[in-house]
């Protein structure tokens, strides 16, 4: 009888390298994001998007910077944070979440 093989994970196999770890940092982020404030009813708004888009940016840079340190390359190391950095800022930019107005009587209005 013929063994089988045991399943993969799905990030090695979709997307190997940056693009995994970018995914990983997404979902992960995403997930906590989701269920951060209130739990057992996971909220899947625009603030739980942003924050899995930057979490996956920073991880999937970070991630690179560290690998190109390791192998003695400053420069692409500091390049890899300096995007990273750009990626969560613009996410950030992007994404924000809507701010409160005031009424003329004093209260907040989202």
């Amino acid at each position: 009888m013929k063994r089988r093989q045991p399943p993969q994970p799905f990030c090695e196999i979709a997307a190997p390298g940056v693009g995994g770890e970018f995914l990983r940092g997404f979902f992960t982020t995403g997930l906590l994001a989701a269920a951060q404030d209130r739990p057992g009813k996971p909220r899947l708004d625009r603030r739980a998007l942003r924050l899995a888009l930057q979490g996956g940016s920073a991880l999937a840079a970070g991630s690179h910077a560290a690998r190109a340190w390791r192998f003695g390359e400053p420069v692409r190391a500091l390049t890899s944070v300096a995007l990273g950095l750009v990626a969560v800022a613009t996410f950030e930019q992007i994404l924000q979440d809507p701010v409160a107005k005031e009424n003329s009587d004093g209260q907040e209005e989202a």
